[in-house]
This record gives C-alpha cells, sequence and structure tokens, in this order.
C-alpha cells in the first residue's frame, strides 16, 4: 500500500508544499479526427476511492506543473480515476486529459465518464479504459502508470460482489510468516495485489490479483509499466507482465502516500522514448535528499523485460534438485503487512537456494544477469519501516521464498503464477 504517513511536525509544511491551486476540471465534446497525429499518450490508471484521494489530487497538481513545458498538442497526459463520492459527480469515475487552454493554463478536461456499478478493479472496466485510451489518444508509443495501493502477489480472490462486510480473520504465526483464517478455511491475507475501489453504495470494496491484472492489459502495446503503489517490484509481478511492456518500473518495499514527484519525473516518461531510467533517479533523489528526515526513505528499481528469459532460465537451473532457502539474515521488503509470506530480496533469496548444479548457475553468472536485467537500482540505508538494508547486495526486486511444504489457498495460488510454472 501507499502509507498516508507524515510526522506531525512537518505535516502543515508538507501540506502547504503540496497544496493544489489548479484549476477545476472542465468538459468538452470529443472530435478525434481534428486531433494531430501523437507521439505519446501516457494513460495513468488511479483507483482512490480510499485514503489516497487527496494525494491523487495533489499529484494532477504536479502533472499540471510539468506540463508547462511538454508539448501537449504530440503529447498526451491521461487520467483514469475513481475517487470517493463528490458534490460535483459522486463517485462516477471519469477518464480525464491534460490540456492547456486559451490562456495558456494547464487544466485536466473530461472525455468520458463509465458505469459505477463495474468496479475499477475489474479486468473488464482496465481493459475497456485502455481501449478508450487507444481510440481517443492514439499514439506512435504509450506509457501505463498503475496508482493506488498494492500487495505484490499476495491474492485477494475478488468475487467482485456486494458483500458489505468480510468475514472475520484471526492471524497466527507460521514460522518466519503469517497466516490467515478465514471462517470458510484456507490461508488467505486479506489484502490486495492492486488497486483498493470502495463501493459508497454497497461498502464493499474491491481488488484484482496480479494474474487478472496482466491478464486486462493487451501484449506488446506499452513501452513501459510503472506502478506507482507499494511492492510491486517483485518478480512475480515482474514475470506475469513481460509480455506486457518494454521496460517496468516500480518498488519492492512501502512507499509514502505522495508517491512519485510528477513535476519532477514526469517529463522524463512524456517524451517520445521514455527515459526510464531518469525517471527512477528522480523518484530516488526526491526521497533521499528530502528536506524533512523522517520521509528520507525510498527504493526503486527499473527492469528491461527482454532480458527476463535469460534470467528465469538461470533460476529454473539453480533452483533445480536445491533445498528449502535460509532465509535468516535475508532482507525482507513486506514490511509489517498482512502479506501471504515474506517478500525477501530476490537476488539475496536466489544465491541463498544452494544449488546441486553450482557450475551450471554460479553466482558470478547471476549478478551478471541481474545487471542487464536491474537497469537502475537504489535504495537508501533504511526502508520505510526503519529497517536497514544491505545495499551492496540489494537487488531492485523481492521474491517469495517458496517450499514445497507450504499448504493453503495462498500457496495454491502462488503455484498458478507464471513464475512458478516457469523456475520451479
Amino acid at each position: 500500500m501507499r502509507h498516508n504517513f507524515f510526522p506531525a511536525i512537518a505535516f502543515s509544511a508538507l501540506a502547504a508544499i503540496i497544496t493544489p491551486s489548479c484549476s477545476e476540471d472542465k468538459s468538452y465534446e470529443i472530435k478525434p479526427d481534428e486531433e494531430p497525429t501523437r507521439k505519446k499518450t501516457i494513460l495513468l490508471y488511479a483507483v482512490a476511492s480510499n485514503n489516497l484521494y487527496s494525494n491523487l489530487i495533489n499529484d494532477k497538481h504536479e502533472m499540471q506543473l510539468a506540463a508547462q513545458n511538454i508539448d501537449l498538442n504530440h503529447y498526451s497526459m491521461l487520467v483514469y480515476e475513481v475517487v470517493p463520492n463528490s458534490q460535483e459527480y459522486g463517485d462516477t469515475p471519469r477518464l480525464l486529459e491534460l490540456t492547456r487552454n486559451s490562456a495558456g493554463e494547464t487544466e485536466f478536461v473530461e472525455l468520458k465518464r463509465y458505469d459505477r456499478s463495474i468496479y475499477s478493479t475489474d479486468p473488464e472496466r482496465i481493459s475497456q479504459v485502455i481501449e478508450d485510451m487507444q481510440t481517443l489518444r492514439e499514439a506512435d508509443s504509450y506509457g501505463l502508470i498503475l496508482w493506488s495501493h498494492a500487495l505484490g502477489w499476495s491474492p485477494f480472490f475478488s468475487e467482485r460482489d456486494t458483500r458489505a462486510e468480510f468475514p472475520s480473520v484471526t492471524t497466527s504465526a507460521a514460522g518466519s510468516n503469517l497466516s490467515y483464517t478465514l471462517e470458510y478455511g484456507g490461508d488467505l491475507p486479506m489484502n490486495y495485489s492492486f488497486g483498493s475501489d470502495t463501493n459508497s453504495q454497497t461498502g464493499y470494496t474491491d481488488k484484482i490479483d496480479i494474474d487478472e491484472l496482466a491478464g486486462a492489459i493487451p501484449d506488446h502495446l506499452f513501452e513501459f509499466i510503472w506502478f506507482d503503489a507499494c511492492m510491486m517490484s517483485g518478480i512475480e509481478t515482474i514475470y506475469e507482465m513481460r509480455d506486457k511492456c518494454d521496460y517496468f518500473g516500480g518498488y519492492p518495499t512501502e512507499v509514502f502516500a505522495p508517491g512519485m514527484p510528477y513535476d519532477l519525473t514526469l517529463p522524463y516518461l512524456l517524451r517520445e522514448k521514455a527515459d526510464m531510467k531518469g525517471c527512477a533517479i528522480e523518484f530516488f533523489n526526491y526521497y533521499a535528499q528530502n528536506k524533512y528526515a523522517q520521509l528520507r526513505t525510498a527504493t526503486v528499481a527499473v527492469i528491461d523485460m527482454s532480458e527476463l528469459e535469460p534470467m528465469a532460465d538461470f533460476c529454473k537451473r539453480r533452483y533445480a534438485g536445491s533445498k528449502d532457502a535460509a532465509t535468516y539474515g535475508l532482507d525482507y521488503y513486506s514490511g509489517n503487512q498482512r502479506v501471504a509470506y515474506k517478500y525477501y530480496d530476490f537476488g539475496q533469496y536466489t544465491l541463498a537456494r544452494g544449488s546441486e548444479n553450482e557450475d551450471d548457475a554460479s553466482e558470478e553468472e547471476f549478478r551478471r544477469l541481474l545487471d542487464k536485467l536491474v537497469i537502475y537500482r537504489n535504495a537508501t540505508e533504511t526502508e520505510f519501516t526503519g529497517k536497514k538494508l544491505n545495499l551492496d547486495e540489494y537487488s531492485g526486486i523481492s521474491s517469495h521464498a517458496y517450499s514445497d511444504s507450504q499448504t493453503g489457498k495462498a500457496a495454491d495460488y502462488y503455484r498458478s503464477l507464471d513464475w512458478f510454472k516457469r523456475v520451479y
């Protein structure tokens, strides 16, 4: 998830910094035939019908600041948003576009409204919005930013019904993991893979699992996908997205609620060829050098998806016949969140999983492959919860420490993921 945490001392000052003073959203008639050919369209898909809504307002203002120096005739920034109830339009989901008005000011205008009966975490809605992006703002290339709460690969098993309440949940220690037992049985964390869409009429909050999310995104459409959400730079999520984009950006740990500083990062993305490394550097420096000491924590990574299969080949060889990894002393990135299992550093875990095939899957080869796969990675000395990180061995990616002995619904779900099928 993205955390709405600000130190009490700094809160008033931070609020003054990020409070937006932008124009109200407007509507206008869509005339696609009159639009110029676009070089790039980016869709930010924001599931903000939760406690992150104020951060979306701030992020949209940051985008307006960034767009002052961007050619919006040839580069389009779209925002799909579902938000809590407002007096103006309720909680109706909308597709907005960042434009420049006749006075030269940047503002968001409404392109389309959507039926609220379909959750924004429903694959049908995600696919529809992406299709609308292509139809309304066709471009030579596309980028996708997924914006909301998130929690890695841990499943939610959405039924997309109208339940107002969840079954009761109890927690218990289970070795190094946390087990969640529902009234109807099985191991299942009451959290989410991506998104947290609360319907104000039903009270039900829906999320989407990473295999469903990947299925909603067309293959080979996006130049990049960036998860501006917690814990999505995991090898399981990355591999599910392997055919969806050329480059992947995200954070293996939790991130503060403001997420990306779009006034600094958007110019690196909304260009003919996105500079993912430049975007990641700006994100990292914003937090690492923040004037508020309490905010000086960040992790980030950029993945070259063309290098995934060589890494998968290596892991299949490395894990073959190996014993379960000894996870004591490895960095883990899931903090205190209720995930199905701890998320360990992918590099540390892979090397800890000793192999009978070390001659055919050496540490030297792994490090070479990792440097090709992760084209940028950086982390502060401590992660979000204050835990120190081993920066020399930080891979920028998390991983589940799999064991054949793991049982329950979450374990069964893990075995259904493409990464498990590929390497175990």
